[in-house]
């Protein structure tokens, strides 16, 4: 009925060409409320018309036409083939314009890594009050704040957006730097959207209050004195606040001649304790590899450091049983910026396998170890033997999923570094 267009009595006019598109009243009522009330609401001041001869004419200007057909397909078929990251927020403004709450739905759960502007489509949801959609959209970014910021569309946010990311404890960063960079590069290029000299008083001026959302006293004094001192954004009461939190910590909070005017507690990645999850797909593949085989979790910083998750098949000596090696790494490099090659912290973790069935416990061992660079990864070579973790009656393993989930809750005291000291 859709692609034939045939016995349709309602024309709509799509988008700025006006393309036309033909449907059924009856189809678009049952599926929109809108179009419901809408065709009521005709079809009582028209009864002397013929709808086949004459059908109803609409004018959609404020809905591209790709959209609106992705639409109507879902209406008729509920068919989704042709949504995908560049037209998904399109599709749903117009969702929400004309009340389909199924596709609504649909909507909802579209992936966020798929879309091409994030920070766009985060402003276009909450100004549709998709609150839960816009709050994934937060999440991604918070998850992703490194590299977004590194990307061409941020540039293009504006400053109440800016202010918005930066006050948020939820930027998961390598450090506070991260943050100080990302606002530069984001100032300079305001202003040469306004035809603006990058000057230390105009790059103040466009970040605005958004400079009061960097925890200038997380970076450390030698970061602070080349990076920050140096591009002179900053007054010189301001740059005496950092250096004397720096120097004083026992004065930090009290009055003084040089109030701090930045915030001071730490995001999330700076926080002690952290739980890092790896769920391992196709295990009964996994378990048949050969041993020295790893899987590599996505890293976590904790106290500004990478932590990631080391599942690796190993074996006892003088028998053939693979065992699951499970182990916690950290993973800073030489070349991490905060870190020199010599660094420790220690660490208290608790490993675990989380159960399937409830009733029954996880898994779990604990330990306290001193991370470093020599020696940056511990856990439990043999913590559990394959042939026990798939046996169906211990509650790990689900035979039709496949899979299994490690989980690592663990807290870390201060690291410490050569340049972490200075």
């Amino acid at each position: 009925m859709l692609s034939t267009g045939e016995g349709a009595d309602v024309h709509f006019l799509v988008g700025k060409e006006k393309e036309l598109l033909k449907a059924h009243k009856c189809v678009m009522m049952f599926a929109s409320a809108v179009y419901g009330s809408m065709f009521r609401f005709d079809d009582k001041n028209a009864k002397t018309k013929s709808s086949a001869d004459c059908p109803h004419v609409i004018e959609v200007t404020d809905v591209e036409a790709e959209a609106f057909k992705v639409m109507l397909s879902f209406i008729y078929a509920e068919d989704l083939s042709e949504l995908n990251g560049q037209n998904a927020m399109a599709v749903l403004y117009a969702a929400n314009k004309y009340n389909v709450s199924l596709l609504v739905k649909a909507l909802l759960a579209f992936p966020i890594n798929e879309l091409p502007n994030v920070f766009l489509a985060f402003v276009e949801a909450r100004l549709l009050n998709e609150h839960d959609f816009s709050r994934r959209c937060l999440d991604y970014i918070d998850q992703n704040a490194k590299t977004l910021f590194e990307s061409e569309e941020f540039l293009q946010i504006d400053q109440n957006l800016l202010c918005e990311i930066f006050e948020r404890d939820q930027l998961k960063i390598d450090d506070e730097l991260t943050i100080w960079k990302a606002s530069i590069r984001w100032a300079d290029e305001k202003c040469r959207q306004n035809a603006i000299e990058c000057s230390a008083e105009n790059r103040r001026a466009v970040i605005g209050p958004a400079l009061f959302k960097i925890r200038f006293p997380l970076i450390t004094k030698r970061d602070f004195s080349l990076n920050i001192v140096s591009s002179c954004v900053l007054t010189t009461e301001e740059v005496i606040a950092v250096f004397q939190y720096h120097c004083h910590s026992n004065l930090r909070g009290a009055p003084g001649q040089y109030p701090m005017a930045f915030p001071s507690h730490g995001r999330i990645s700076d926080q002690k304790k952290g739980t890092l999850s790896m769920q391992i797909e196709k295990l009964s593949e996994f378990a048949r590899e050969e041993v020295n085989s790893s899987r590599l979790s996505k890293h976590f910083y904790i106290k500004g450091l990478p932590w990631k998750i080391l599942a690796k098949i190993n074996a006892k000596k003088d028998s053939t049983e693979k065992w699951l090696g499970f182990f916690l790494c950290c993973t800073a490099l030489k070349q991490d910026g905060n870190w020199s090659c010599k660094w420790s912290c220690k660490c208290s973790a608790t490993h675990r396998i989380a159960s399937l069935r409830s009733g029954t416990e996880n898994l779990s061992s604990k330990y306290d170890h001193v991370f470093n660079n020599e020696v940056n990864n511990w856990g439990f070579p043999n913590f559990i033997a394959f042939t026990k973790l798939m046996d169906p009656s211990k509650g790990f393993y689900d035979k039709n999923e496949d899979k299994v989930t490690l989980v690592v809750d663990f807290t870390v005291e201060e690291a410490k570094g050569e340049l972490a000291d200075e």
